[in-house]
């Protein structure tokens, strides 16, 4: 588990894919040191994954050994994508670097696979709902940071929406019950029932949309197969699988992108939509909890 420490699954699979084309090539590390004037301690750090590989030095080995251009365009497809730029870079000097990683990894997939545990996931909470996220803590961060923090996160859910530019991410959460009825605040005034509502509302729209899913898991449904809370998998757009699970909290953001840890989250995630209700079943689940406590607000 790290913060963006190591190279990604992606870098490591292109520097995988590299050693082996310079293999097929039969070509040695100081015959290729030698053709592109590298050191040949350069070669060895890409094929490890040590170092990058700018997108014109990448051209440069795919000429040199030959490539076919199907194999040539999924190397491109992993080179750039941990490295992309995007809108997140106004944000650079306030966001974390595990956060900013978040973003652009998102950015970078085809689909999102999350269990929410105890909120919304992030992609679909409303504004009032991520204010009192960010003010569940006794950090009290001023008005300005509050702002900020919720302008980032509604950017954050261009990803879903139609009018973004580029395929938009398939997002499929299985969200527990207790997410559902959970209040946003202690009283649980009217002020926090309308937030809730407007919350579960928001999981009623987004549900209709052909790239979301939700399945909700009522307590019914028994213990789900993961203790530690939720989780969310990152499938690429240049392998078309599952490649890396964040663990997002308040503080850090931790990512996994061994192999095996990565496999064991998606059988996990397989086996709570197993677990959960269809997704007709969870938008009636949500508009029955809807109706509960719009008729309970009502005075008498």
């Amino acid at each position: 588990m790290t913060e963006l420490d190591s190279p990604s699954v992606r870098e490591r699979r292109l520097a995988r894919e590299l050693r082996e084309a310079r293999i097929c090539a039969q070509l040695a590390g100081t015959a290729v040191a030698n053709a592109t004037g590298w050191s040949t301690s350069k070669v060895s750090r890409i094929e490890t994954g040590r170092i990058g590989i700018s997108a014109r030095d990448l051209d440069r080995l795919i000429e040199l050994y030959d490539v076919s251009e199907e194999q040539a365009k999924y190397l491109r497809r992993l080179a750039p994508a941990a490295r992309t730029r995007g809108w997140w870079e106004a944000y650079a000097d306030s966001l974390s670097a595990g956060y900013a990683g978040l973003l652009r990894l998102e950015s970078g997939s085809q689909a999102l696979r999350s269990y929410c545990a105890v909120v919304p996931h992030p992609l679909l909470m409303t504004p009032a709902y991520i204010r009192h996220v960010v003010l569940a803590t006794w950090q009290q961060p001023s008005p300005q940071e509050v702002d900020r923090r919720i302008r980032v996160c509604l950017r954050r859910q261009a990803v879903l929406e139609h009018d973004e530019p580029g395929p938009r991410l398939r997002l499929s959460v299985v969200i527990d019950e207790a997410v559902l009825r959970r209040s946003v605040a202690a009283n649980n005034d009217a002020g926090a029932v309308d937030v809730q509502v407007d919350q579960l509302n928001r999981l009623i729209t987004t549900a209709s949309w052909p790239n979301v899913t939700i399945q909700v898991l009522p307590f019914g449904a028994g213990i789900p197969p993961v203790s530690a809370g939720s989780f969310s998998i990152l499938e690429s757009r240049a392998t078309g699988g599952p490649d890396v699970v964040y663990l997002e909290n308040k503080t850090r953001i931790f990512f996994v992108d061994a192999e095996t840890e990565v496999d064991r989250y998606a059988r996990d995630y397989r086996l709570l939509t197993e677990m959960a209700l269809s997704t007709v079943e969870s938008v009636e689940f949500i508009q029955a909890i809807v109706g509960d406590l719009v008729g309970n607000a009502r005075p008498l």
